[in-house]
């Protein structure tokens, strides 16, 4: 129903963000860390989940729709609604929870406050075969050294992870072995 939401943002308070869009002001719960990727007074474009309940509606927000993708996916697990999936995101970054799920490392997602023992075997049991091939090729092909340094770098530039990781993988498959090649191809296409 709504898939994103341009406007300025007026408010910034913990996991709320409230963004102004045609004198309409929209107040989304969002992960603290895609509440990092925000100012007051800069236009921004939040991907939306809405949330319908009997006893009224939840608006939540997310940085990119790769962080909107893993909320989607989270919240088909039976027993992690919104609230515990924002949580998740809280706790652990998208590319990282990716890798727990894929490596069934549930020791590493029950370290997240809030997320039981139990809740994490289900995750990794509901999620391991949904995780998309693209996920966990980007994981298999970039973790090398050149690759992790051109990361870095394109997250210096202020590239999200999982934009960063996505073009360097991209790079990689297009023939670049120095970080400098890879770099070069990745702001290129950027």
């Amino acid at each position: 129903m709504l898939d994103f939401i341009c406007g300025e943002v007026v408010e910034i308070d913990g996991d709320k963000i409230v963004v102004e869009n045609n004198g309409i002001g929209y107040s989304l719960t969002v992960s603290v860390n895609a509440a990092r990727n925000f100012e007051v007074g800069e236009k921004s474009q939040l991907f939306t989940y809405l949330q319908v309940k009997q006893d009224g509606l939840a608006l939540f927000g997310f940085s990119s729709k790769e962080e909107k993708n893993m909320f989607l996916q989270l919240i088909t697990v039976n027993g992690v609604g919104p609230k515990m999936a924002i949580t998740i995101l809280n706790g652990i970054k998208i590319m990282d929870l990716a890798v727990a799920i894929v490596n069934q490392d549930t020791r590493t997602l029950s370290s997240i406050k809030g997320l039981g023992k139990k809740t994490s075997e289900r995750i990794v049991l509901e999620l391991k075969e949904k995780m998309s091939e693209y996920e966990i090729c980007a994981m298999g092909n970039v973790k090398t050294d050149v690759g992790d340094e051109a990361v870095s770098v394109l997250r210096t530039l202020g590239i999200s992870e999982y934009n960063a990781l996505r073009k360097v993988k991209d790079a990689i498959e297009s023939g670049a072995k120095t970080t400098e090649e890879i770099l070069s191809h990745a702001l290129k296409n950027y």
